[in-house]
């Protein structure tokens, strides 16, 4: 009970701070004179641009309507607080939380489905998306019927949720129908230009992590021009980023460092240190692919700086660990080796414990027990090199503690995949074609066969059924960069027809019934071909479609129960044997 009653007084104390702090504020001589209105538009004009000055118009904006008690400046000054605070990674909730109290009864156009956004906004920043979600669709629910921007708006927050867990086919369709929404009120002279263009630049992200770096390249050199058009800048350094990041995956990697560098200066400026990172880990990657690495180990230290500084990793800057640790042992600087290995294990940890992570499995070239054992191995030779590290092996030794729980359980897991792998073999029928029957594909076998009628034509659903027998018999899964749109195009058929066969015929989506296609092929093929099982895992996963190594194994293991390295290592010993 006294635990609670610490944690209330702490909050209504901070509470107290909070409230001191904007009396305390005093407005600047040159802003005293301002209306509200042009403070607004002071603070629209720096927005995502100067975030110190857009702090301070929004304090003006909440210390005038509390002066002239107006309710309307007071709501705006506390919603442009919050937000300009979480995008400086700093408290916005007492604002918002605010906000929620005092327009919880209202019934205007903006609110309270405005607090709501807001306040899923900064949820989102801080990686709570469960909770986040619930906000974004009571304001959904709030706008629906009497403000259509704030529901188009709610939808690409949505769609940001949905990115945010990998969810990035499912994002895409959000992303635009917000933008189609926005153009088309721009087209017709009643358009915010700042949701216009934040629109595009949703989109042209949406299709980066969508691997769809050619329309994510279009659509950030849109944003680009329009920003210039409309003369607004909020976007345009994350357009700039953005079309670094296109650049580097299509290998135009001049471009993609000219890029880099130059949105540094309006990044460090504007305090934005996660992309910044994420700037400097792009910077690394493409200075390794230029046979430049001196400065690509540079910026990958660079990257681990910020992100231990911010206390944020992204599995996207992963692998700049996993490089560092291959320079190290490659120089035989065994303290750095030993350094980033600890750094690596310290991200890992931070990943694990943020919900943004936990829907979606990150594929590691560096196994946590391989891991343990090559530290064990470094701290053992500098113990015996030089006894004044004793220091850095109590630190080591205690992380270690705490790591014997990731180790055991990974031992486990790795248990788990040997078993399933003996089963997965016994369960691969070479006289069964392509109808492998996995753990998973089993389960659900009974489901397929007891399908609901179906909703399509007979005509359409025959004719969709005949062109998807030839699609797996001719082997058209294994094709690369396929997507249901291009399948649609290929069978000649609609992609809303194809999609709703896939989903009540095979029982999943067009991700899971493509990906089940090609596990299940090249199970055999690995059991038939020892060639093939030579070849690396990113080989193996080109070779029947997949873009990268990380994608093919998620695919593998979701399916199988175990990973494709367990499966051919157990092919070879049958072989042998």
């Amino acid at each position: 009970m006294w635990k609670k009653q610490v944690v209330l007084l702490l909050i209504v104390c901070y509470n107290l701070l909070l409230c001191k702090s904007v009396i305390d504020f005093k407005i600047p001589d040159s802003l005293k004179n301002r209306s509200g209105k042009e403070l607004t538009e002071s603070y629209d004009k720096v927005f995502r641009i100067d975030n110190l000055k857009s702090e301070l118009y929004a304090n003006t904006i909440l210390r005038k309507g509390k002066m002239t008690k107006n309710s309307n400046l007071i709501y705006d000054g506390y919603y442009k607080l919050a937000h300009v605070k979480g995008l400086a990674s700093e408290n916005g909730h007492p604002f918002a939380d605010s906000l929620l109290q005092m327009t919880k009864n209202l019934n205007t156009k903006e609110y309270p489905a405005k607090a709501h956004i807001l306040k899923g906004t900064l949820l989102y920043y801080d990686f709570k998306y469960s909770d986040a979600l619930d906000h974004f669709i009571t304001a959904q629910k709030l706008a629906k019927d009497k403000n259509k921007d704030q529901y188009f708006y709610v939808k690409k927050l949505i769609g940001i949720l949905k990115t945010a867990t990998g969810e990035n086919e499912e994002a895409l369709p959000l992303f635009i129908e917000y933008y189609q929404y926005e153009k088309n009120k721009i087209d017709d002279n009643r358009g915010d230009t700042k949701n216009y263009i934040g629109s595009i630049f949703s989109l042209s992200n949406s299709y980066s992590k969508n691997e769809d770096y050619h329309k994510s390249k279009f659509y950030s050199d849109l944003g680009l021009r329009e920003s210039k058009k409309y003369n607004d800048y909020t976007y345009y350094t994350y357009f700039i980023l953005s079309d670094g990041i296109s650049n580097f995956y299509l290998k135009k990697y001049k471009e993609a460092i000219k890029r880099f560098l130059s949105v540094e200066k309006e990044l460090l400026k504007n305090k934005d240190y996660e992309n910044l990172a994420i700037s400097y880990y792009f910077l690394g990657k493409t200075y390794d692919q230029t046979q430049r690495e001196k400065e690509a180990i540079n910026y990958f230290l660079k990257t681990d700086s910020l992100s231990f500084a911010l206390n944020k990793f992204l599995p996207v800057t992963r692998d700049g660990y996993e490089r560092l640790i291959d320079y190290y042992k490659k120089e035989d600087n065994q303290v750095e080796q030993l350094k980033y290995i600890n750094h690596l294990f310290y991200a890992d940890s931070v990943m694990a414990h943020n919900n943004k992570y936990i829907a979606k499995d990150i594929y590691k070239k560096y196994d946590t027990p391989l891991l343990l054992q090559d530290k064990e191995l470094l701290i053992n030779k500098l113990a015996n090199k030089n006894n004044s590290l004793q220091w850095f092996l109590i630190l080591s030794s205690l992380l270690v503690l705490v790591l014997l729980v990731i180790f055991f359980r990974t031992r486990k897991r790795l248990r788990r995949y040997q078993k399933q792998a003996v089963i997965l073999l016994e369960n691969v029928e070479i006289e069964n074609s392509n109808k492998v029957r996995t753990v998973e594909s089993e389960n659900r076998l009974n489901n397929n066969n007891q399908k609901n009628k179906s909703t399509l034509s007979e005509e359409n659903y025959h004719d969709i059924k005949t062109k998807i027998i030839q699609f797996e018999s001719s082997k058209g899964f294994i094709q690369n960069n396929l997507t249901l749109v291009k399948l649609a195009e290929d069978l000649d058929t609609n992609r809303d027809y194809l999609s709703k066969f896939i989903n009540e015929e095979k029982g999943k989506n067009f991700s899971q019934y493509l990906n089940e296609l090609r596990i299940n092929y090249i199970l055999l093929e690995l059991k038939n071909d020892k060639k093939l099982r030579k070849y690396t895992i990113s080989a193996i996963a080109s070779e029947v479609g997949f873009s990268n190594s990380e994608t093919f194994s998620n695919a593998f293991k979701r399916t199988t129960g175990t990973l494709p390295s367990f499966y051919i290592k157990l092919l070879e010993k049958d072989h042998e044997n």
